[in-house]
Parts: structure tokens; C-alpha cells; sequence
């Protein structure tokens, strides 16, 4: 069945619904009802361009339903499945109220599930894979399904620049999800460095060192602008054909501003979370959801060296911290004068493992409870690592 013949399939069930006055326009691949509502087409015909005809008919059936009647989310899951999409979205998502259903994709960059309805995206609870009853895989495993249908293929003999826009239906920024959808711009002369500075807008070049310096610069202030987003990092393909951080790709002439976006992005998703959990602390005297007790919910410092920007965190003596997963821990205190001086700068992993810190479940981005100052002992091992000695 072509593009035409499914547009008047759905027409016809429309009309059939009640809606006597819908009106398909193929210059939008639409159908517009009497009150104004525009149902475009493009998702569901990619969902059925491969069933036969009675899926098909079952899924128009269904699409129909959920389109025609209250922009609610359906209730059922055969109803609901093809609506699902895979969407890149940063990790404090929902931190101040309940979180959606989620899953790590990317360092702070969180997949999660939406509802595609025909005027809004409605966000998947982490409650409603029970209630459709099906686990949380199915839920991932379809909405990716339904994501790769609308992904463009690209080839490497085409990588220039290449812009995606969204325009409501295409959720082109959450490509990177669909697996061996960047791979497909590798193979030529340079890799494939792709942006989605904002939820709604995929960039992809490539890694050429002549051009990559402009891009980060654009994207940093695209990321800092943007109503809705997502990540100033670039994104590129290692050896196997997965999408990784830039800067977990290896040497390159961009690294450091690889670096930069990377600290960046650790310090803006950080000090969001700061906020939310300083805050709760104030209002409730502690996180109702783990019963922790009050304590500093430390912020992440953004810094720069010769070697590139980095992130650190401060823990003072005397002080109960909720420490943020830093690239190293600068360890103070007041000398005998009442001066402050810094004891040593020593690596986050290094200070878990000396210190057997563990991290507090569910708190996203992670977090270490450190109640008490390091034991004579402890704090000796610490200096012996200091990596600014």
C-alpha cells in the first residue's frame, strides 16, 4: 500500500468514526478534522508500511481510536505500543516531581519513553509497563522499534554537515538510540561527530580538526541558549560501531573541546540536582524517598588545566557531604591558624576505593554520602596519591 492509498484508508476510517468532515491534505500527509485538529500521517504509515493487511487494519483501527477521541494516553498495550518513542533527555528529568520511565544512554544523558500523541508527547511512568502489563525491556525494546522506522539512513560519501530539524513527528534527535544509525556516516575519510545540543535538532559532521572547533563553539552556545536542552557534547562511532562521547573516542586535535562540553555538561546537570536536593533538604529535613539525613549537597566545580577542563569537588573537615561523582577530590581544612590549606587533590576513584564510599541508590546524577572526615590513616594513603604533589 503507497503513501496515497493509506492516507485515504485512514481518511475513510475516520469519516467512519463520526468525523464526517475530515479532510486529507497531501502536501502535509495529513488528515485535518472540522475542529481544527491536524493527525499527520508519517509515524503510522512507517509503523505499517511492512504489515500485511489485517495488522494493518488493526493498527489504523486502533490509531484512529486514540486519535480521534480525547488526547489521552490508551490504556491498553497493543493500543499504545505503536505510539511509543525512544527519546534522548537529560538525567535531572522529572528529578523535582516523578521521574518518567528511564535508563542510562549516555554519561547525564538519559532514554526514555514517550507517548506520540497527535497534539502532545505524554512521558511513560515508571508504573505503566505493569499496568499494560509487560516489563520494562518490551516497553524499551518497542519504543526503539518505532524509532528506528523514522530514522533517515545517511552514507559516508554524503558527510558534509547534515541538520536535522524536528518538526513534531521525526524525534530526529533521538537517532543516536537506533543501533548502527551513526555508523552508517562512517567509512570515509573522517568519523562522525553528531550534536543534539537541544531535543528537538540532530547535527552530524565530521571529525575534521579544520571544522570541529567552530562546531563545539556553535553548539556550547546553542546548549546554553536553548529552551529545552539536552547535551553540548559531540557524539561519535568507536571500533565496534557504538555511539560513544566524543571524548571516550581517543586522541584528536579536538579532544580538549571535547573535554570542555563534557565538564560542562557534568557541571549544568549537577548543579541542577544541587539545587532540588538542597532544597528538599530545607523544606523536609531530609529525602523522603531514602531517609538520608540532612546533609551538603556538594556543587561540582568546572576547571581548566594544560591537559583539559575538568571537574572537582571540595570536601571541608567537619562537614556531612553528599558528594557528587567528580574527577578529583580536593581535600581541606583549617591549620592551627584558622587558615584554610588544602591537604591534596587526588582522584575520585582513588578516594572511593581508599575511602569504601558507596553510592546512594537511585539518585541520579550519582552521589557518595560522606559523613565523616577521613582517619589519620585514610587521610595518609590521600596525600601519598595526590596528583598535584
Amino acid at each position: 500500500m503507497d503513501r496515497e492509498q493509506f492516507a485515504h484508508t485512514v481518511l475513510a476510517r475516520v469519516r467512519e468514526s463520526g468525523i464526517g468532515d475530515a479532510q486529507y491534505s497531501p502536501e502535509e500527509f495529513s488528515v485535518r478534522l472540522g475542529d481544527g485538529r491536524v493527525i499527520f500521517l508519517g509515524n503510522i504509515f512507517h509503523d505499517c508500511e511492512h504489515l500485511g493487511p489485517d495488522e494493518t487494519a488493526e493498527r489504523v483501527d486502533a490509531f484512529v481510536t486514540a486519535v480521534t477521541g480525547p488526547d489521552e494516553v490508551p490504556e491498553d498495550w497493543e493500543s499504545v505500543r505503536p505510539m511509543l518513542r525512544a527519546v534522548l533527555r537529560p538525567v535531572t528529568l522529572g528529578q523535582d516531581g516523578q521521574r518518567p520511565l528511564h535508563r542510562a544512554a549516555f554519561p547525564f544523558i538519559d532514554e526514555v519513553v514517550v507517548v506520540d500523541l497527535p497534539r502532545t508527547r505524554s512521558f511513560v511512568s515508571v508504573d505503566a509497563p505493569a499496568e499494560w502489563g509487560v516489563g520494562a525491556d518490551e516497553v524499551f525494546a518497542a519504543a526503539r522499534a518505532n524509532l528506528a522506522a523514522l530514522a533517515k539512513p545517511g552514507a559516508p560519501e554524503n558527510l558534509a554537515v547534515v541538520r536535522f530539524i524536528d518538526t513534531g513527528d521525526a524525534y530526529s534527535a533521538s537517532w543516536l538510540l537506533v543501533p548502527g544509525w551513526l555508523a552508517g556516516y562512517a567509512g570515509g575519510e573522517f568519523r562522525p561527530v553528531a550534536f543534539i545540543a537541544e531535543n528537538d535538532s540532530l547535527l552530524v559532521v565530521p571529525d575534521d580538526p579544520e571544522l570541529l572547533p567552530g562546531v563545539f563553539e556553535m553548539v556550547e552556545r546553542q546548549y546554553r541558549d536553548a529552551a529545552r536542552p539536552v547535551s553540548p557534547q559531540g557524539y561519535t562511532v568507536n571500533a565496534d560501531g557504538a555511539v560513544v562521547p566524543f571524548d571516550e573516542a581517543g586522541e584528536h586535535p579536538s579532544l580538549p573541546l571535547a573535554l570542555r562540553a563534557r565538564a560542562g555538561l557534568a557541571t549544568t546537570e549537577y548543579s541542577i540536582q544541587t539545587e532540588y536536593l538542597n532544597n528538599t533538604f530545607e523544606t523536609y529535613l531530609e529525602l523522603p524517598e531514602l531517609d538520608i539525613a540532612p546533609a551538603y549537597a556538594a556543587s561540582v566545580n568546572y576547571e581548566e588545566s594544560t591537559d583539559g577542563a575538568f571537574t572537582s569537588v571540595v570536601w571541608g573537615e567537619g562537614v556531612e557531604y553528599l558528594l557528587p561523582e567528580t574527577d578529583v577530590v580536593r581535600f581541606l581544612r583549617r591549620d592551627d591558624s584558622g587558615d584554610v590549606e588544602l591537604l591534596c587533590t587526588v582522584p575520585f576513584p582513588t578516594v572511593v576505593e581508599i575511602l569504601g564510599l558507596t553510592p546512594l541508590p537511585t539518585i541520579e546524577p550519582t552521589r557518595f554520602e560522606a559523613r565523616d572526615w577521613p582517619d589519620p590513616a585514610a587521610l595518609a594513603r590521600l596525600t601519598a596519591a595526590d596528583i598535584e604533589r
